[in-house]
Formats: structure tokens, sequence, C-alpha cells
């Protein structure tokens, strides 16, 4: 649209039109940053881990404040490994009492009721060890843990489909690997996840580190990232999954990229001395968690627009229990 600034400025003097383009110029290069609120009714809203009353708990923040939709029962159980699935109406996780027994628990659906948002909370199983749920359905998840019916724990894990009724193996590592941190593709066929040798007495291993990518309906595989040390974020569409590098450029950043495991071609989207990682469903933006100030033991989360490279502090209220579990929908 055009504006109409031409014939208004026209009717000042010379050099009250100067100073006035001056103004506006000086106005339009020192505009306040955008706010939270006002970023949030745009992105949408987030979820995370944080304390309330020295629990942890899950909280969501929109546009119009936060929510806790899961509190722990008390201070001596922690959340770990949380994943939101696919469409952003449920959340995984498991409660680890710190005797290596850790509670399954599917968060979900996820939906707003007048402004606070609620979910059911499905406590699936418990099992000894194990981390990384991803969500199958509002029953089962995919994960990885040990052998459940050994008396002795080699170190190793396998990938399992798990509900309240079977625990079905899904890989077998063959006592010479361990697997872990699975990622569920969009649309529920294939799961990627790392591929962990073993090592010998000497600390050394006759192969290299991979992810492996498994099709739940033909069963076969094939291998990814090869010998690189990479951090799977998040399956963010049907052809492309977020990942970052362990190791951090001269600058102390640390780099994230999407990778399409069709092509295998990678793209680098962000820099910045972070952790963890979620870009919401259009791949517009990514929030990470920052120390805040740097260096610190304090975390907040930060939301980036990828396109406008503006940012902001979504939490604003540093904590060293923050942790970023993704975007709700």
């Amino acid at each position: 649209m055009k504006n109409n600034f031409g014939p208004i400025l026209r009717s000042f003097p010379k050099q009250s039109r100067i100073l006035l383009l001056i103004m506006m110029s000086f106005a339009s290069m020192h505009a306040a940053p955008p706010d939270a609120d006002s970023m949030m009714t745009e992105i949408g809203a987030m979820a995370y881990i944080s304390a309330s009353e020295g629990r942890d708990a899950i909280f969501i923040r929109d546009a119009v404040g936060e929510s806790i939709i899961y509190t722990c029962i008390s201070q001596n159980v922690i959340i770990l490994t949380p994943s939101v699935s696919p469409d952003g109406k449920f959340i995984t996780f498991v409660v680890d009492n710190g005797r290596n027994q850790k509670t399954i628990h599917i968060l979900g659906p996820i939906q707003k009721v007048n402004t606070k948002w609620q979910a059911h909370d499905l406590e699936v199983i418990t099992v000894r060890g194990g981390a990384w749920p991803v969500f199958k359905d509002d029953q089962s998840v995919y994960m990885s843990m040990p052998e459940q019916t050994s008396l002795s724990n080699d170190g190793t894990s396998n990938i399992y489909l798990i509900n309240d009724e079977e625990i079905l193996q899904i890989s077998d590592n063959q006592g010479e690997s361990t697997h872990i941190w699975p990622l569920m593709h969009p649309n529920g066929e294939a799961l990627i996840y790392r591929y962990i040798p073993q090592t010998d007495e000497m600390g050394e291993t006759a192969e290299p580190v991979k992810s492996v990518l498994h099709d739940l309906e033909s069963g076969s595989s094939e291998m990814h990232f090869v010998d690189q040390f990479v951090y799977l974020e998040q399956w963010v569409s049907l052809e492309e999954i977020l990942f970052s590098f362990r190791d951090k450029d001269q600058n102390g950043n640390r780099i994230y990229a999407l990778y399409n495991p069709d092509t295998r071609e990678t793209r680098e989207i962000y820099r910045n001395k972070s952790r963890q990682g979620a870009l919401s469903s259009e791949s517009r933006f990514l929030a990470t968690i920052r120390p805040v100030p740097e260096g610190s033991l304090q975390f907040d989360i930060f939301v980036t627009d990828l396109i406008s490279k503006t940012e902001i502090n979504l939490t604003q209220s540093p904590r060293q229990s923050e942790s970023l579990i993704g975007w709700i929908r």
C-alpha cells in the first residue's frame, strides 16, 4: 500500500522537512525490541520444565501468560527427557525417583480451557532405567531402555515400544552398542536413534558412532551422521531433522542445522552459546536455552525469529532447572 507522507511532508518548510525525516529515521533505528507477549501472539505456545514451590513442573507459556499442567509429587523426583508429539497435543516424559526407577508419563491431549492450558496425565508403566520416550499414541511410547529381565546391567540399551500391556523390542544392539535418543517421524512410520558402540578395555571402539533410521513398517534401516557427534533435537517436518553439533565453533557457539535424510543435505540455521533446540511448525521460530548472564549456571529460554533475526527472552527468570520441551498447538 502506498503511504500518504509525501503530500504532508511537502506542506512543511524545507528545513522542517529535513529535521522531521531525521527524527523519523532515528526513531526507526532505535525502535524498542519486540516484547515477549506481542511475539508470543504470533508464535503460539511453548512448553518447558521449571520449578513450582521447589518441585519440577511442566509449564506452558503463551501470550496470555503461564499455566502449569503437571507438577511432581515431591522434591525427591525429577522430570527427565520430555518431548512433544508431532501434532503438538501430547508430551511424553519420565519421572525419576533417584533409585533407577523411571515412571513413563503421557500428558494430553493438551488443550486450552478459558485462559488456562490443561492436560490429562497417564502413568503408563514404571521401568528400570531408560529415557527419551517419544509419542506413538495416547497409550504407547517408543523409548530407550536396558533389558528389563536381566539381573545385571551391561550399560547398553535398545529401543522398545511400551504400553501398560506389553513391552516390544524394536532394535537389537547384540550387546555391542547402546541405542539412545529416538526421534519419531511426523507420520509415525519411522524412528531415528543414536547408535553408540561399546568400548573395549583400551577405550577403543570397533565401529563409529552413527544414527540409525529405522522403518517401522518394513523393518529396514539405514545409517546417517556416521562418525559425527551430533544431538538430534527434533524431526520438524516430513523432510528435515533439526540437530546441533556437539563441538562448538571457535567463538564457543553451538551450531544448529537442518538435515534432509533423503538427500543427506545439511543447511545451517543458527549459532549461539546455547543448548537444546525446538523449531515451530513452519520452521520460522527457534527456541533455545542460554545462560543468563553468559557463563552462569542460571538459564532462560530464548525464542529467535529466523527471518527477522529478532529474539525475546521468553521466561525472564533465570533458573538452574529450566529445560526446553517444545511447541504446543
